[in-house]
């Protein structure tokens, strides 16, 4: 039996419908883009739910407690008026452990792993470009969907989603825009979206070649669409052989010429 003290009584966890995780990760995820600790959302949480007096049984409540019991919370004491938490932690390095795709079995879905692993890595991802590996730096929403419609609007007939990611990309480095630009890092950030791992560029040759693909992206992205662990397994073979193509098992990726949009 897994328990996590709340103010000092003891709350036993049991596993949960994916749904309650999703209703969680759609809290916590607009904060954690804000640059907030995981921790500290969800001792908010926890601290809304206890002035509410939602029972402890609660599905989103246990899902909240489950997170942080992943993340080696044992127990939690809240002060309600000032939303002050004092933690009794566990340390833990079971996340480093283990290969990142072993977290989205049934069961560590069912009791918050999954969950966890996931907001985790989207907020320490990274890209190699050009040799230099540059953080991925989470932006706001609203942002994120106007290039992603711009990106979807660019698109080519049969032309791969990351193709055209990439190549917007490089239009943003053609603009002259620096890498500390709002529209370097949301082109980042919709590259690392599609899982994009490493990518090279040529301003005067007009070419971008991706180089690799994230497997851990390509996991967490199927399970935020609601994928069950059967489809998030078969999305990450799927990268793992693109990736195994790229390493000249099967012919290399080719750069990719900056191709003009037909005229219908």
């Amino acid at each position: 039996m897994t328990q996590i003290e709340v103010n000092n009584v003891a709350v036993e966890l049991k596993p949960q419908e994916r749904q309650s995780f999703a209703q969680l990760a759609n809290t916590l995820l607009p904060g954690m883009i804000a640059g907030k600790k995981i921790i500290e959302l969800l001792c908010s949480v926890v601290a809304e739910g206890s002035k509410r007096g939602v029972e402890a049984t609660h599905p989103t409540f246990q899902a909240s407690l489950w997170a942080m019991h992943q993340i080696g919370v044992r127990g939690v004491r809240i002060n309600l008026e000032t939303n002050n938490a004092d933690l009794r932690t566990e340390k833990s390095t079971e996340f480093e452990k283990q290969p990142f795709e072993s977290h989205f079995t049934q069961g560590n879905i069912a009791t918050g792993r999954a969950l966890v692993a996931t907001l985790l890595y989207f907020t320490n991802r990274s890209i190699r470009i050009n040799n230099v590996v540059r953080p991925v730096v989470p932006q706001p929403l609203e942002a994120m969907k106007q290039v992603n419609q711009a990106v979807t609007q660019s698109r080519l007939a049969g032309e791969d989603v990351p193709a055209t990611a990439a190549k917007y990309f490089l239009k943003m480095v053609e603009a002259g825009h620096a890498d500390d630009s709002k529209e370097i890092q949301t082109a980042v950030h919709v590259l690392a979206d599609c899982s994009v791992s490493a990518l090279s560029y040529d301003i005067p040759g007009k070419s971008i070649t991706i180089e690799g693909f994230s497997e851990a992206n390509a996991c967490a992205i199927a399970y935020l669409q609601g994928f069950d662990p059967q489809q998030i397994e078969q999305m990450h073979q799927r990268i793992v052989g693109m990736n195994a193509r790229m390493r000249g098992e099967m012919p290399p990726a080719q750069a990719m010429p900056v191709a003009r949009r037909r005229r219908s």
